[in-house]
């Protein structure tokens, strides 16, 4: 897996790219640990280049939502393919996350 940040305004943009699972999931706290620790954190994972999550990835990104609601901040999920939606969706927890489109992320993070 392949992870980069970069900054958008107030918003740090996370880029994830292959794999999220077992092997790669504590790879991804210690990043977002990493470089995000300031108060009211406003955070997007782009999952647009995620082809793969397993159960150890989705508990990280459950772990990641709490590290930051610790911060006050918020954590968003951008660009989820097809057959990842169904995954969080079969999990129940849509209604967990906030999910951005991909329209939306465009025009937010990319403009």
């Amino acid at each position: 897996m392949e992870i980069t940040k970069r900054k958008s305004g107030e918003t740090t943009v996370i880029e994830l790219s292959g794999s999220l699972d077992i092997y790669t999931a504590t790879d991804f706290k210690t990043f977002l640990q990493s470089n995000v620790k300031s108060e009211n954190a406003k955070v997007v994972v782009n999952m647009e280049k995620l082809n793969y999550i397993d159960s150890s990835g989705i508990g990280m990104l459950i772990k990641s939502l709490n590290y930051i609601k610790e911060l006050n901040g918020q954590l968003q999920l951008a660009n989820l393919k097809e057959s990842l939606q169904k995954i969080f969706k079969v999990a129940g927890l849509t209604a967990y996350f906030q999910f951005i489109t991909e329209k939306e992320f465009k025009e937010k993070y990319l403009a």
